[in-house]
């Protein structure tokens, strides 16, 4: 048998579970049983396997501990209707939230919104993307009693944590104001649905301390938001010179579309026009000014949230903070 050091503060690469069963002349499945607590073997064996298992420093890696414990280790990771993987946004959370749910020994499986009937079947709670108040999800997973956390708003009843939205965009529109902008526009996606204007709010709300008018361009919701901001900003500038002097938008992509639109029409960027954002997207947002959201810390918050959900606890709501970040768009 491979020699191991008996240092406490060294860990034995090579422990597996084969080894544990044959160190203690067991099953693979009486191991099982032991470290996941199952009955089907005495108390004796399991602490001698238990014991076993301490001495060579065994550590289960996420994947093992999907085999050996089924679905109540895999969590389902689950888009919204209207979200797609392939968005900046969501490989970035995605990233996040699978290092958090290794980090505490959790399997992450990604499910599109149209598999959410079959997430019950495989995932033992689930990470809601981008939950709306009219999501049909959480009363799903809740008819099946699947625990999950939401991204996104607050909901009664339901465990949630999302960036203060409405804040952020208010420190943008204060910010083009401060900088002496009078006709600030706000762009974003179908603003006259109830569900999308939970960021709208932020900019009224700094127009009218302000006493200025507001300006909404509504566009329609699309998988490629840059280029949707780039179309209508188009052809809303070929009509005439532009009667705004900022722009607001409610996420980076939009802000991009936009800045190429107003320099394609010879539009100088902040001089005539500033443009704001919200994200502040890696790479993307570089020379943006933009309203940063701590996408590491959404991920680390809705895994605590997760392991209350499924110890019972009562739902809250995490609202974390956003903050400005200036650059040259403004």
């Amino acid at each position: 048998m491979t020699k191991r050091s008996t240092d406490s503060g060294t860990r034995a690469k090579s422990a597996t579970i084969h080894e544990i069963a044959k160190a203690a002349g067991v099953s693979i499945a009486s191991v099982s049983r032991a470290l996941n607590g199952k009955p089907g073997i005495s108390e004796a064996l399991r602490e001698h396997i238990l014991q076993i298992s301490r001495d060579i420093h065994y550590q289960p890696s996420a994947a093992a501990r999907a085999l050996i414990s089924g679905k109540n280790v895999v969590v389902g990771i689950s888009l919204g209707r209207q979200d797609i993987e392939l968005r900046p946004y969501y490989t970035l959370i995605y990233q996040h939230l699978t290092l958090a749910l290794h980090r505490q020994g959790m399997v992450p499986v990604f499910f599109h919104h149209d598999e959410t009937e079959s997430l019950a079947h495989r995932a033992g709670s689930a990470i809601l993307l981008c939950s709306a108040p009219d999501d049909e999800r959480p009363a799903w997973l809740t008819r099946y009693g699947v625990p999950y956390v939401r991204i996104g708003e607050r909901q009664e009843g339901s465990f949630s944590v999302a960036p203060d939205d409405q804040h952020g965009i208010y420190l943008a529109a204060r910010h083009l104001i401060e900088t002496g902008r009078r006709k600030i526009a706000y762009m974003g996606d179908d603003l006259e649905w109830p569900h999308n204007q939970h960021r709208l709010k932020g900019y009224l709300q700094a127009l009218e301390e302000a006493g200025l008018p507001d300006h909404r361009i509504s566009v329609p919701f699309n998988y490629d938001p840059g280029l949707t901001a780039y179309r209508h900003l188009g052809r809303l500038l070929r009509q005439g010179p532009p009667d705004f002097d900022g722009i607001v938008c409610d996420k980076d992509e939009l802000a991009l579309g936009c800045l190429a639109a107003l320099e394609d029409h010879g539009i100088q960027v902040p001089d005539q026009v500033a443009v704001t954002g919200f994200d502040d997207l890696p790479t993307l947002a570089a020379q943006l000014t933009t309203v940063r959201q701590d996408i590491a810390q959404i991920a680390s918050e809705a895994v605590v949230l997760l392991g209350e959900a499924v110890a019972g606890d009562p739902p809250r709501h995490v609202a974390l903070p956003v903050s400005l970040i200036r650059r040259r768009t403004s």
